[in-house]
């Protein structure tokens, strides 16, 4: 009798898990919002390799990919892709642009590449072939509490490019998006690999 309770209980508990990884996120994000305005974000730097930063943070995701029905292609280079960056906030960022192509993207490819560019910069580029992005909506895109499309059809509250382009900002580095209504968007992150003076 009490293995007919399982199924139920299992999806019950697994609603529960999700809702409390949504509030923890959005406490953590609030809680970000609030150490950026006083100045008081906080960077651990030491030697990483964006590629491996990159290749877990997609590992990770897969789940997400799956259920939006996204085919990912993941180009990384053969060699390292070493900075002197915080690997934590670096994945909070990947993670951030990974999960919005999966979400504006769904039931299209996702392609995630990364390299280096002639300045010596690492870079990390996430496209999505998804709903895109109108012009007029771009310049506001990394405000706080801003969004491109209806937070009644995607959720969600506006904070996490906010965050993600300080974080990006802080390091040295920056995030550029390039996007066309209907044709998907393009977000590629650009860091320094020696720290800026400070």
């Amino acid at each position: 009798e009490g293995a007919g309770l399982t199924g139920p209980v299992t999806t019950r508990l697994a609603t529960a898990q999700r809702q409390v990884l949504r509030l923890t996120a959005l406490v953590d994000n609030l809680l970000d919002v609030s150490r950026l305005s006083l100045g008081k974000l906080v960077l651990e730097r030491a030697e990483v390799d964006l590629a491996q930063v990159t290749r877990d943070a997609v590992e990770r995701l897969s789940d997400v990919f799956a259920q939006a029905k996204c085919l990912l292609r993941l180009e990384l280079p053969r060699t390292t892709l070493t900075g002197h960056w915080d690997a934590l906030r670096l994945d909070q960022v990947l993670v951030n642009l990974l999960t919005n192509a999966a979400k504006y993207g769904a039931g299209c490819p996702v392609s995630v590449r990364a390299g280096l560019n002639a300045e010596d910069e690492a870079w990390v580029e996430v496209s999505d072939a998804g709903i895109g992005i109108e012009a007029d909506a771009l310049p506001r895109l990394f405000g706080r509490f801003e969004r491109a499309v209806s937070e009644r059809h995607y959720g969600g509250m506006g904070l996490g490019l906010y965050i993600s382009r300080q974080i990006v900002e802080a390091l040295g580095g920056r995030i550029d998006v390039d996007s066309q209504p209907g044709k998907g968007a393009t977000f590629t992150l650009r860091l320094p690999r020696t720290p800026p003076e400070p």
